[in-house]
């Protein structure tokens, strides 16, 4: 059985190793410069005191979320053309090829295609071929409208075409060609030829779940880029792509805010300059006409200190809307995860950049944080909280900023109007020179300015490279396939082929369940004092021989009782290992043949937690053990019930006992019961709980003369006798019994067809005492 086990596994595992289609693994790694130097613009390392226009530090865990993005992702399957796959191969294996087939797809993007079903090609000739298409469940995507519809019918389409000349249909439209190289005609001898047209978006989730961007190391800035699918050639241009992509779309957003910039300046240059013009023209026709060459030193001095003031108050209004800025952009985006503290530069309040370093270093974890733990993390909870409070700290200060910048502002309007009532003063002449220099020498500051600041960014432009380098160009990892992992997978089939016919043994072997008496006598010290024969209440066929058979192994069980116990009186003690044996079966027809031999017989229910003596102890009038034991009833008449029709036989029944059960039992009000009772009937039969779920049995020791464990065949497990004797009692003058419970008549002395005499049974077999 192991060896036909083991062989027809392995036999799968080579079959599904030679059919399945083989998985490869590409990878390429890149080197970011985390510093950011290249992608800083206008801050050059030639020229001075320039502005950067985007953060200088990066931050790797968003580079990986960028790799991964979706529209980056989407860019590169696009570019490569992986809206068409195609496959050759017949009805048990079929396999995509890449970069070298037979015919090349060309999809006109503008018009309806066809999603989920192969379109087959059988090539006629040279210039012709034949397409067929068929299905019943497919996808039509439509252009025109961005939306995808679903169909569900039978669609059949089959036609002849030339080579290079326009499919068109409702569902699909392309051009079918013949390659640019040459095609060998026997790689493809005795394949069916076909190809699928593919959802883009569809295309790119299935390289997002597959795709893995990991640095090699928490400390490093190399990241490595791993990508898995049938065909490594197609893997590797995807990896190259991607690192392109990547490359030149963080280029080509440096390049933006460059031209941005540079377009500005150039147009605050050409407005600097005309008004430059106009008023150095201003200046040389008011000298000429008015023959004004020299000012007096007031008006000099005034002039002087009005251009300083003027430029001071502009740096002011500056610095006031920059604030104004972050705060609008602070508070618009402060709950948003993915939101990245603005540049400090420009901002000369030590308090307000420290306030920007400790919020952007808290983001910074954050981010890193996002990778290892959930978001209801306690980490990432106070994380979230030191974020808040250091966001309110920042705005608090940037108003004060606000503030502060504000009184500065009215000095400078203040002394700015007493400059403007100095210079009123003089002659009109000289006033009005004034004026004429004062806003040629501002424009001229103002141009000579711009183009310094266009001089840098034409700099930065030039300066600016990649922060990314790729280290290793996209290859196959390893030199076979990633799966099916054959080694691995003969193994799991070996595994496998030993541990099925192992769980048939385990569930399905006899050798752990009780099947016979022979089984209990091998495995167990402990006698065997009957065997209760097998009766079928629901059976009806020879109904007077089977109850005169399962009545008479009652019998031979007291008879041995007697053997045992010469006195002809005691308590007897009935119990298994789990419930479902039969225990509450044999007690109660036990003390039934007890009674009918005419011993004064007493059955005592003690399963304080799960009764079963009497089924619904709802229709005794009274109470029961539960009750006296709780002090309720005084008397132990009122707890007894004679049977309906037997006068030798009584019980005393019980219902569940709320509180310490195990207090009741071993407590000295039953133990003085059982004592006054033993004067009143020759057997008292105790009904106890299942020995193996709860304790509760070992608690009756001291009040049991003869302790009978029932066994039931194909219930009871041969690990019970092992349970069983743990549980004996040690003292010498207990004697313990084992009772066969559910024996089979074949097995039995009882065994034969009919009864032995002419006497009839009265049948009292119950599983629950009459009430």
């Amino acid at each position: 059985m192991f060896i036909l086990s083991i062989c027809s596994a392995v036999a799968i595992a080579f079959i599904y190793i030679k059919l399945a289609t083989p998985i490869y693994e590409a990878s390429t790694s890149i080197l970011i410069d985390s510093s950011g130097r290249n992608r800083v613009l206008g801050d050059s390392k030639y020229v001075e005191g320039g502005v950067s226009l985007i953060e200088m530090e990066k931050n790797l865990y968003n580079e990986i979320g960028i790799i991964k993005s979706f529209s980056i992702v989407r860019q590169t399957v696009e570019e490569l053309g992986f809206d068409v796959s195609y496959y050759a191969g017949n009805w048990l294996k079929k396999r995509e090829h890449y970069g070298y087939f037979p015919f090349e797809v060309t999809l006109t993007k503008t018009e309806p295609q066809l999603y989920g079903i192969p379109f087959e090609v059988s090539i006629l000739s040279q210039d012709k071929y034949k397409l067929t298409v068929e299905g019943d469940k497919f996808s039509v995507a439509n252009p025109a409208t961005g939306t995808t519809r679903e169909v569900n019918k039978d669609f059949s389409f089959s036609k002849e075409y030339n080579f290079g000349e326009q499919v068109s249909n409702d569902h699909f439209t392309f051009i079918l060609k013949r390659p640019a190289y040459n095609i060998s005609v026997q790689d493809f001898e005795g394949d069916k030829l076909s190809f699928y047209i593919n959802s883009l978006d569809a295309i790119a989730n299935n390289y997002l779940n597959k795709l893995e961007v990991n640095n090699i190391d928490l400390q490093a800035s190399i990241f490595k880029i791993v990508s898995s699918g049938p065909v490594v050639e197609k893997e590797i241009d995807f990896l190259q792509k991607l690192t392109e992509n990547y490359v030149q779309n963080e280029l080509a957003s440096r390049s933006k805010i460059a031209s941005t910039k540079e377009s500005f300046i150039q147009n605050q240059l050409r407005i600097a300059s005309d008004s430059l013009t106009k008023f150095e023209l201003k200046l040389e026709t008011f000298k000429k006409d008015k023959s004004a060459i020299n000012l007096g030193a007031t008006a000099t001095n005034a002039m002087s200190q009005t251009s300083n003031l003027l430029s001071e108050k502009s740096k002011i209004e500056l610095d006031i809307n920059y604030y104004n800025s972050l705060i609008k952009e602070i508070q618009a985006n402060r709950n948003s995860e993915d939101f990245v503290m603005a540049t400090a530069v420009g901002i000369e309040d030590p308090l307000i950049n420290e306030n920007i370093l400790e919020l952007k270093r808290l983001y910074t974890e954050r981010s890193r944080k996002k990778f290892f733990v959930t978001s209801s993390n306690q980490e990432m909870s106070i994380l979230n909280k030191q974020i808040n409070e250091s966001t309110e700290l920042l705005l608090n200060n940037l108003r004060n900023a606000i503030k502060s910048s504000e009184y500065a502002l009215q000095r400078a309007n203040s002394r700015l109007s007493n400059f403007s009532g100095v210079m009123s003063s003089l002659p009109t002449r000289e006033n009005q020179l004034l004026n004429i220099q004062r806003q040629s020498t501002l424009y001229e500051n103002m141009f000579n300015y711009l183009s310094q600041e266009l001089a840098k960014a034409g700099i930065a432009r030039s300066e600016s490279t990649s922060d990314t380098r790729v280290l290793d160009e996209a290859r196959m990892m390893g030199k076979e396939p990633i799966a099916p992992q054959k080694m691995l997978l003969i193994a799991l089939a070996m595994t496998f082929g030993i541990l099925v016919p192992l769980a048939w043994i385990v569930v399905f072997s006899p050798k752990d369940t009780i099947e016979n008496v022979e089984q209990i006598i091998q495995h167990t010290e402990i006698p065997v004092i009957a065997s209760i024969v097998r009766y079928d209440t629901q059976k009806r066929a020879h109904s007077d021989v089977a109850l005169w058979t399962f009545k008479e192994s009652f019998r031979d069980l007291i008879t041995n009782l007697k053997l045992i116990n010469s006195v002809g009186k005691g308590v007897i003690g009935i119990t298994s290992i789990t419930p479902g044996e039969g225990k509450s079966y044999t007690t109660i027809n036990l003390g039934i043949t007890l009674a009918e031999s005419g011993k004064r017989t007493l059955i005592i229910d003690v399963d304080l937690r799960k009764p079963s003596l009497v089924k619904d102890f709802r229709k005794v009038e009274g109470k029961g053990l539960s009750n006296y034991l709780r002090g309720d009833i005084n008397s132990s008449k009122d707890i007894i019930y004679p049977h309906e029709k037997l006068a030798n036989l009584s019980f005393i029944p019980t219902s569940v006992m709320q509180g310490n059960v195990h207090e009741s039992l071993s407590g000295p009000k039953l133990k003085l019961l059982i004592e006054e009772l033993k004067d009143n009937y020759d057997y008292i039969i105790l009904d106890t709980p299942a020995a193996g779920l709860v304790s509760d049995f070992l608690l009756l020791g001291d009040f049991i003369d003869i302790n009978l464990f029932v066994i039931r065949r194909k219930i009871a497990k041969i690990r019970f006798l092992d349970d069983i004797e743990k549980l004996i009692p040690q003292r010498k003058h207990k004697k313990n019994f084992i009772v066969f419970n559910d024996a089979l008549k074949k097995n039995h002395k009882y065994g034969y067809e009919q009864k032995y005499g002419h006497n009839r049974d009265s049948q009292l077999v119950n599983k629950s005492l009459s009430v």
